[in-house]
This record gives structure tokens, C-alpha cells and sequence, in this order.
């Protein structure tokens, strides 16, 4: 990859990495209730599961779902029913609660939710349509997005993480605790609605 395929990737890859969707969404959640330490293994499994997706998908898998468009529908059903079962659960949650009911993802659950992820779908798909080359270079090519869903990962979890961590701050500091779950279930509600706009 020249100079100019970088910057290419970067303006493609950096506004996907670091925007809303489910992956940052769950993060954000994750940590508000559960904490960094306990989320980090929800975080290891997407810095792992999403670039070893992007080069799954990069070596072939994305003409899959160029043949059969209808499967991009099933899992953006599927990940909009599963995000608005975690909306209905997270009302009425309080900081704190999560502690002793329920636990962050582990890391293979995280690295198998990408795979129902419909913005990781459309990520993936994109880097590879638009990177991945047909001729002698193809394996560099892939090897090339992988690594650099690789860099952005890392980056992105832990920006979200971080906003995750200020929410539970703010919320304990402002006495608005009460108010966690509601406005962690209407994010994932906004979520599900991005899915189909």
C-alpha cells in the first residue's frame, strides 16, 4: 500500500472504527456498568474477532453476500432483535446492578457477535471492495486492511471504553445513577434505527 492508498483507507476505515454501532455501543455499556477491568475481555474479542472478519471476508466470504443480498437482511434482523433485547434489559438498571446479575462478554463471544454485526458487515465488505486487489498482490492487499482494522481497533475500543467510564462518573457525581439504563437502552434503540435509515 503507497502513501496515497493509506490516506484512502484511513478516510474510508477511521469514520467507521470511531462511530456509533453495536460494537461500540455494547463497549460503552459494558464499561458504565461493569467497569474497565470487566470489559476488557469484551474488548480483547472485537480487537481480535473484527480484523480476523475483515480478512475472512477480504479472502472471499464478501461474495457471499454479493450473491445473496437477502443474507445482509437476516443479519440486520437479527442484530437489531438482539440489540432490542439488551434495550429492554438495561431499563431500570442502576450502577452497580450488573456487578451481581449479569457479566460483560467473554472474548469468543465478542469475536462470534461480529459475525451477526451488520455495520461490521458493511465494513467489511467496503475495505474489501475497495482494497482488496485482483491481481498478484491480493494477499498483500489483505494482509495490508487486516493490519490496519488491526491499528484502528485497539483505538476506537478504547475510546468508547472511555466514554463508558465518564457516563458512570457522571452519572454517580450528578446523583442521575437511576437514569443508567434508560439512556443506555435508548442509545441501543438508536442503534437498531441507524441499521435500517
Amino acid at each position: 500500500m503507497n502513501t496515497a492508498m493509506i490516506g484512502a483507507f484511513l478516510l474510508l476505515a477511521v469514520p467507521a472504527f470511531f462511530t456509533p454501532g453495536p460494537n461500540n455501543l455494547m463497549l460503552m455499556t459494558s464499561t458504565a456498568r461493569f467497569g474497565v477491568a470487566r470489559t476488557l475481555p469484551h474488548a480483547i474479542g472485537i480487537v481480535v474477532g473484527f480484523p480476523f472478519m475483515v480478512f475472512v471476508v477480504a479472502l472471499g466470504l464478501g461474495e457471499v453476500f454479493a450473491a445473496f443480498p437477502a443474507l445482509k437482511l437476516v443479519l440486520k434482523y437479527l442484530a437489531a432483535a438482539y440489540l432490542l433485547w439488551m434495550a429492554w434489559n438495561l431499563l431500570g438498571l442502576r450502577i452497580g446492578e450488573g456487578e451481581t446479575r449479569e457479566r460483560p462478554l467473554r472474548p469468543h463471544e465478542a469475536i462470534l457477535f461480529q459475525w451477526i454485526n451488520p455495520k461490521g458487515w458493511v465494513m467489511a465488505t467496503s475495505l474489501a471492495a475497495a482494497f482488496v486487489s485482483t491481481g498478484p498482490d491480493r494477499l498483500f492487499s489483505v494482509a495490508a486492511i487486516t493490519l490496519g482494522c488491526l491499528v484502528l481497533s485497539p483505538l476506537s475500543t478504547g475510546l468508547w471504553m472511555l466514554f463508558g467510564e465518564s457516563l458512570q462518573a457522571f452519572l454517580k457525581k450528578t446523583g442521575t445513577e437511576r437514569f443508567l439504563g434508560a439512556v443506555l437502552a435508548l442509545l441501543m434503540v438508536a442503534a437498531v434505527i441507524m441499521f435500517f435509515i
